[in-house]
């Protein structure tokens, strides 16, 4: 028997005990042991040796304590490790340690609906980048929260869809949970309410139940205690998710191409929900086949050029 790769938690400064608590609930759930990171990323300004020091000690008793707590909620069930890195680089380090583990779960403060500024942040650099799935977790999340027995899949292009998808109908046959397709559109320019009618949507909801059948039919054959369906929001996108973030377990969304320029591997939905969703969202890595595939790679960097130069 093949054992499971670790899952790895990441230990902020700043917050943690939300990623901690669904950590072991998920370790629990899959079976996964824990391995506990925190870096210590110290600016050269504070490369003092009293500071340092300082630092150091602080880094080491955030560290005792999150696995003191890791360890009390897993009791015998779950294996926990843990490491401190110092002088490290946050994203770097949380990126290396990615490799051939399984998961990685870090926490985020879940700004109100009403403060939407999508700035660039250490979590979106770590998903942007990150070689596995990264679940990202609202702080004040916790194990006895009321669940939904939802979990949402986010799809905006159903050409690549297939692996969001496959991580939705996983997600949602381990918790026992529906599966809800959910796909927003919006015009972009200023008169959508003007020239969009009941006619234009129901012709555009008609269409992409069309190209999302075909992909849904091999894994609800393939997951048959799933009950998957597919929603169409006439909404801005941004919107609809952060409204099915509230009625949801999970919120699962993929990553953008890696070749498109700095910046663009996650979409502002994408940003948006590590920002301000009220549930964890699981980000999807790029499927290594698609990325390996030479036509889709000059696909995707004439893309990235078109988005660099409009």
């Amino acid at each position: 028997m093949n054992t499971p790769a670790n899952a790895v938690v990441a230990i902020g400064a700043d917050g943690h005990e939300a990623a901690v608590a669904f950590a072991v609930a998920e370790a629990r759930r899959t079976l996964r042991p824990l391995h506990l990171v925190h870096v210590l990323e110290t600016p050269a300004a504070y490369s003092y040796v009293g500071v340092s020091d300082g630092m150091l000690e602080l880094a080491r008793t955030t560290l005792d304590e999150a696995l003191a707590r890791a360890e009390a909620l897993a009791g015998d069930d779950v294996a926990v490790t843990a490491e401190l890195v110092d002088h490290g680089w946050i994203v770097d380090d949380l990126v290396r340690h990615t490799d051939g583990a399984s998961l990685l779960v870090l926490q985020h403060r879940a700004q109100g609906r009403t403060k939407r500024v999508f700035s660039t942040s250490t979590a979106e650099g770590i998903v942007s980048r990150a070689h596995v799935p990264v679940i990202s977790v609202p702080a004040g999340w916790t194990a006895d929260r009321r669940t939904t027995g939802v979990v949402t899949a986010g799809v905006q292009d159903a050409v690549e869809a297939s692996a969001l998808l496959r991580a939705g109908f996983d997600e949602a046959n381990t918790r026992h949970a529906e599966l809800v397709v959910l796909h927003a559109w919006w015009l972009s320019s200023g008169y959508d309410v003007a020239v969009v009618d009941d006619a234009m949507r129901d012709e555009y909801s008609s269409q992409l139940h069309q190209g999302l059948e075909p992909l849904l039919e091999p894994l609800r054959e393939e997951f048959p205690d799933v009950d998957a369906k597919i929603l169409v929001r006439h909404a801005p996108r941004v919107e609809a998710v952060l409204d099915a973030a509230e009625l949801s377990d999970l919120l699962v969304l993929g990553r953008r191409h890696h070749l498109l320029p700095l910046g663009s591997h996650l979409g502002s939905v994408a940003r948006a929900a590590l920002e301000h969703s009220t549930c964890p969202v699981l980000v999807t890595p790029e499927p290594a086949a698609r990325a390996a595939d030479p036509q889709y790679s000059d696909l995707l960097a004439s893309i990235g050029h078109h988005e660099a130069t409009s």
